[in-house]
């Protein structure tokens, strides 16, 4: 199977022949490869400079693609003026090989700057109609995006937005319930309309709202969060048909600690890769400041365990 069968099958409730692998993020471009990702803002905003930052760009997702078996890639439909047209080149260049997603994260309130955190209690004990108004704004650009990153030709859409930390949600369950969870299940429920699939990524401890966030029809959930008091093993034991992405431990990923890395693999490999709907990835990203002998290691347990 090619990469991105093995996503839609997964996505889809089917058994791939291996569990699919691929990461919200790879910041380790300099050290995995001697270049960064190229930065847009210094291509020349015309169709030369637009033409060679694609070709850098898929010059470095190749690399990844081959040398870490990626089955996914996010490109992004905001670049290159927003129109999609990176998008479009993803799928005209890779094809069935490898799936293209995109993400839109900002249809629903989640955690915020600290800075901001006061005044927006304030209003939710002093204007719920105007949160409420924004969050419906906020919705609807959201499902508007949806429809833009769908026709570009997207594969699924990930909703990145951190709805806790560490300790549990950004506001209570019941406040979560009455501004968060009926918009996130209409634009849920749009992108399914649109026929398409939706990946929930969230750090920290849900444990107290994920009851919700699976009733809003969410078809997977990245991160399981193990430093945010997430179990791989509860979550699949309690939402059996859920595709659940992620759960090895970043923190271990930092300090370079072989067994530990390993150990985390195999955990999340035995509570979650039975019947199907897994993905293979680390909790969050591998991030800028990771060693990238730590996700050689994490690949190297996954590589052991990957075939069904």
């Amino acid at each position: 199977m090619t990469g991105r069968e093995r996503i839609m099958a997964v996505l889809n409730g089917k058994v791939p022949d291996r569990v699919p692998h691929f990461e919200l993020d790879f910041q380790l471009t300099q050290e995995a490869f001697g270049n960064p990702w190229p930065d847009e803002k210094k291509y020349a905003a015309d169709a030369a400079g637009k033409k060679q930052f694609a070709a850098d760009f898929f010059a470095l997702w190749d690399k990844v693609i081959e040398r870490f078996g990626w089955s996914a890639i996010f490109v992004g439909w905001h670049r290159l003026g927003g129109g999609g047209d990176l998008v479009k080149m993803a799928r005209d260049r890779y094809g069935s090989k490898i799936a293209v997603y995109d993400y839109n994260g900002e249809g629903t309130f989640w955690m915020m700057d600290g800075n901001d955190m006061m005044s927006f209690a304030t209003r939710l004990y002093e204007d719920m109609p105007g949160v409420h108004e924004e969050a419906k704004r906020k919705c609807d650009a959201s499902i508007e995006l949806a429809k833009k990153q769908i026709a570009s030709g997207v594969d699924f859409i990930c909703i990145n937005s951190d709805y806790a930390y560490n300790n549990g949600p950004y506001v209570s369950p019941e406040m979560f319930a009455e501004i968060d969870t009926p918009y996130l299940k209409q634009i849920v429920d749009a992108i399914h309309s649109m026929g398409k699939k939706v990946l929930l990524h969230s750090d920290g401890d849900l444990n107290l709202i994920l009851d919700q966030l699976v009733s809003t029809g969410i078809d997977g959930y990245q991160s399981v969060d193990p430093q945010g008091h997430m179990d791989i093993a509860a979550v699949r034991k309690k939402y059996p048909h859920l595709v659940l992405m992620g759960n090895v431990q970043c923190s271990y990923l930092q300090e370079t600690d072989d067994e530990l890395i390993r150990r985390s693999v195999r955990y999340a490999f035995d509570s979650a890769k039975s019947g199907g709907r897994y993905i293979f990835s680390s909790s969050n990203c591998i991030f800028a400041g990771m060693p990238l002998l730590s996700y050689e290691t994490m690949l190297d347990e996954y590589n052991k365990l990957a075939v069904y």
